[in-house]
């Protein structure tokens, strides 16, 4: 096995920049999102650019509680990274990540960690 291939073997990515922002439970939340996100998007499967994940599946793959999940989603999409709906029924819970958004918010947490660096010197 190379190390491509375990690198793409159930792993969840984790932006050490969304943690400094937000903490390491919304940037596990993130990483799981955005994996789920790409699945269903290679497999055309999104519904205008949503796609769904329900609270046990969450928890299962990163252990963050529904309670966890929620704060997490919450702080995701106050900051317009992400949207959420409730459709269908029973209800389930659908995610479209802002990328747009996301890249901004990951571009300004860059220059801010230059401009830190900058000052230390």
């Amino acid at each position: 096995m190379d190390n491509k291939n375990i690198i793409q073997t159930n792993f969840i990515i984790a932006n050490r920049n969304i943690i400094k922002l937000f903490g390491i439970n919304t940037a596990v939340m993130l990483g799981e999102l955005y994996g789920r996100y790409n699945y269903f998007r290679k497999r055309k499967q999104l519904k205008s650019g949503f796609f769904f994940a329900t609270k046990e599946s969450i928890e299962k793959s990163t252990k963050l509680t529904p309670y966890k999940q929620r704060k997490s989603t919450n702080v995701l999409e106050s900051s317009g990274i992400i949207e959420v709906k409730h459709l269908d029924i029973p209800p389930k819970t659908y995610y479209k990540i802002n990328e747009e958004k996301l890249l901004k918010v990951l571009k300004n947490s860059v220059v801010e960690n230059i401009d830190d660096k900058r000052l230390k010197i």
